[in-house]
């Protein structure tokens, strides 16, 4: 796509690899947080998948490992099927802005829902909405902080069009109980801020909003819930 990053995309993994270590803020169950990494990877997963839902971070590192990647990676999961991702790219100027989707809404949820974990039910499903974006130029930290809301309104924004409602308590859905947002700074001269009124605010949000809301209307059931 550029020359800071390199695609891959097979069955079962979408991996997205840097030219040299890139500043990554994710909260991803492997290398969550924020680093330098050398590629992130959205793994799809089977729900029954025993050896995941024991030691999800230790099953992303071994397949990391058999996906042949080297150096630090950043890893998540989700059982949306890799036919099923979105890739949205819109520029400006010298702005560039991909966001990578796999969407579904099994496990769609309203925020402030009650806590699943705290009853005595199974665990949550593992259908999420998962986001890889990358921005150019790159970001001081304050402004990738900044870029996970910008991502997550538009993440909101599209549930609230399409109408998804929270399987637990039929509000208006914000996401899933099991969401992954994961933003990665590209190129020199960091800016400090993409808020909504600036032109790279305004394509973090589009990007994200556009992906997600393609995913969901891709994959929409008449009952209103995205079809995983």
């Amino acid at each position: 796509m550029n020359e800071w990053l390199t695609i891959r995309a097979e069955r079962d993994a979408l991996m997205v690899s840097f030219a040299s270590p890139a500043p990554v803020l994710s909260w991803a169950v492997l290398n969550g947080g924020m680093c330098h990494a050398d590629h992130i990877v959205n793994c799809h997963v089977r729900g029954d998948d025993a050896a995941f839902c024991a030691q999800p971070e230790q099953w992303l590192a071994q397949t990391a490992v058999e996906l042949g990647l080297k150096g630090k990676v950043v890893a998540m999961a989700t059982a949306v099927e890799m036919t099923q991702l979105v890739q949205v790219s819109l520029s400006s100027g010298d702005a560039e802005v991909t966001c990578f989707a796999t969407v579904g809404c099994g496990n769609a949820l309203s925020v402030g829902d009650p806590a699943s974990m705290l009853l005595e039910e199974p665990a949550p499903t593992l259908h999420t909405i998962n986001m890889i974006l990358t921005v150019q130029p790159g970001l001081a930290d304050e402004a990738m902080v900044e870029a996970v809301q910008i991502a997550t309104e538009g993440r909101v924004r599209a549930l609230y069009e399409t109408g998804i409602k929270s399987s637990r308590t039929g509000l208006l859905a914000t996401g899933t109980g099991t969401d992954c947002i994961a933003v990665v700074s590209l190129g020199g001269n960091p800016v400090r801020y993409c808020g909504k009124h600036t032109q790279l605010g305004e394509l973090i949000g589009m990007a994200a909003y556009s992906a997600v809301k393609k995913g969901l209307l891709e994959g929409a059931t008449t009952s209103g819930v995205a079809a995983d």
